[in-house]
């Protein structure tokens, strides 16, 4: 006889397994695209085409948080069997009025950045504000599907995204017109092809966009807001903060970015189990199912923990040549920076584990409250007077690990929500 506990087990590993072929396809779009570019711009173009992707998937991926919430809602609403509209609508709403501002200050911030980070490319400064629209649409979409257990729309979008990405890249190269601003370009496309195929799978997504009169609290998505920077700082806020430093030349800068990106591969892997995994918590708490609760979440604390010491281990000692690989010969960084920024991802899989407990349980002010103090730790890393390669690679690390501590002590015994968290 199967036990609750079981087919939880089951439906987590069928869309986390869902989700994570999405995205390897995305990650391997993403390694082709850095690869044929690190080869084929000039070290100086490279490194300004790498500081753009780090932030236009840093600046994109703060609309995880509406993602994250989108998806909370949902899986309320479903359970008490009432319509999504109200709810997918008021998000999309707030989503953008945030976006509005978020544009409005990168196209003020567009000349500085061009000139600053973008190696002089104006296209690509203002091609910035463009991808942050549609990354933001991406998460919304994705929020739904999460919300309605529709993993293969999400896996279809990231795919859609990951081949679309690397096919015009690849193009581009092959026919000559490669640079920053039409890397950029190639990538906006990819996002757009990635919302029309992922639309096919789950049209819900779409809701005309309200702030009022759905009875939905604003204040979890605050508090949302407040703890994003944490983790969007670990992941990829040291490359832009080097490349403002000019404390290095365009080889350590671009393989710095190089490093990041392949570190934080698997940590999209290990995301992947974010979205099942928080919706399958969501519900055992609207079911009252503590022990599948708890038995799921302890299993996902074994995996990252088991996965995570395997992955610094793997990076340390073939980091390396894999960079070399990756990006060519002329683009190397130490064995120690390669492993402090594996420990990074490896401590942010235990972290999504702890944030997807906490979501379902909808303790969104412990969140906030981790990932603030990350934040913190993060920037006092920057502070320290030691060189600044290691401040940028330590960093990371100590946002990660100051977040984690925090959310596992908050986390406590209890089990049920907050009275009116939602």
């Amino acid at each position: 006889m199967t036990t609750p506990a079981a087919g939880g087990t089951r439906r987590l590993a069928s869309g986390a397994l869902t989700v994570a072929v999405g995205l390897t396809v995305a990650g391997a779009g993403t390694f082709l695209m850095m690869a044929l570019s690190a080869r084929s711009l000039r070290p100086t173009e490279y490194a300004a085409f790498a500081v753009w992707w780090t932030m236009a998937t840093l600046v994109g991926t703060s609309f995880g948080v509406f993602e994250a919430y989108l998806a909370r809602l949902i899986v309320t609403e479903v359970a008490a069997r009432r319509t999504v509209h109200a709810v997918t609508g008021v998000l999309t709403g707030w989503a953008l009025v945030a976006l509005a501002g978020l544009v409005a200050a990168l196209l003020l911030a567009g000349p500085w950045f061009s000139s600053e980070l973008f190696a002089g490319n104006l296209g690509a400064a203002f091609l910035l504000p463009v991808f942050v629209v549609l990354a933001a649409a991406q998460a919304l979409q994705r929020g739904s599907a999460t919300g309605h257990s529709r993993f293969s729309g999400i896996a279809a979008q990231l795919s859609t995204d990951g081949i679309t990405r690397g096919g015009l890249v690849g193009v581009l190269v092959a026919t000559g017109h490669d640079s920053v601003d039409t890397l950029a370009v190639a990538c906006c496309l990819a996002a757009a092809a990635s919302l029309f195929v992922g639309n096919r799978l789950c049209p819900e997504w779409l809701a005309r966009p309200h702030v009022r009169g759905s009875g939905v609290s604003y204040r979890p998505l605050l508090y949302l807001l407040i703890g994003s920077a944490g983790p969007l700082m670990a992941n990829n806020g040291s490359v832009p903060w080097l490349a403002g430093t000019d404390a290095v030349g365009p080889y350590t800068l671009g393989a710095f970015a190089g490093a990041i990106t392949l570190s934080r591969l698997p940590t999209q892997f290990v995301s992947a189990a974010f979205s099942p995994l928080m919706a399958q918590l969501a519900r055992c708490v609207e079911q009252d199912d503590e022990v599948t609760f708890r038995h799921l979440r302890r299993t996902a604390d074994i995996a990252a923990c088991a996965l995570g010491l395997l992955f610094v281990a793997a990076f340390a000692a073939a980091g390396p040549w894999v960079l070399s690989v990756y990006l060519g010969p002329g683009y190397r960084l130490g064995v120690g920076t390669l492993a402090t920024l594996a420990a990074a991802s490896s401590v942010m899989f235990v972290a999504v584990v702890q944030q997807a407990s906490l979501a379902a349980l909808d303790r969104w002010g412990v969140i906030a409250a981790s990932w603030s103090c990350g934040t913190a730790a993060f920037v006092l890393v920057l502070l320290l007077p030691v060189e600044p390669l290691h401040r940028a690679t330590t960093a990371p690390l100590a946002a990660v690990g100051t977040a984690l501590v925090a959310m596992v002590v908050s986390r406590g015994a209890r089990f049920r929500r907050p009275a009116g968290a939602l």
